[in-house]
């Protein structure tokens, strides 16, 4: 059986929201596939991943960055 599933668009996507996941909210996927024709990737989570617990972190995600206008600072 397969846990749950979270499409990215491009390789910033991938890279950031792996990094989020696991630093932020201790959510790591188990493995990823490479669309090479779409440059989508696909990010495969264990069977005990509860799809809530994705579903919370992306929201959490979107919504700090649609109240964040800035993404960096520079001190």
């Amino acid at each position: 059986m397969q846990g749950p599933v979270l499409d990215l668009d491009d390789w910033n996507h991938r890279d950031y929201i792996e990094d989020v996941l696991a630093e932020h909210f201790d959510i790591d996927y188990e493995y990823l596939i490479e669309d090479e024709k779409s440059g989508k990737y696909t990010l495969y989570f264990c069977d005990s991943a509860k799809v809530s617990d994705i579903q919370s972190a992306i929201e959490a995600i979107n919504y700090h960055h649609s109240v964040s206008s800035e993404l960096y600072e520079v001190l």
